[in-house]
């Protein structure tokens, strides 16, 4: 994945889970822990698809 892909994934990921994060908040009436959770849940997954990628790319060019 380009530096510039991943940083607009990541941006689009964090941006999606703030949106829904503040809106179940503010529907169940708690305290910012689905903004938190979500958020979290964005920079890992995003870290996480950053990795796997690599690495399949880094497997496709040992199979060649």
């Amino acid at each position: 994945m380009k530096p510039t892909q991943f940083s607009g994934f990541l941006l689009v990921n964090l941006l999606v889970c703030l949106l829904i994060g503040y809106w179940l908040d503010t529907w169940f009436h708690t305290k910012p822990i689905f903004i938190v959770v979500l958020v979290l849940y964005a920079l890992i997954g995003s870290f996480l698809m950053l990795i796997l990628k690599d690495k399949k790319k880094e497997w496709t060019i040992l199979r060649s």
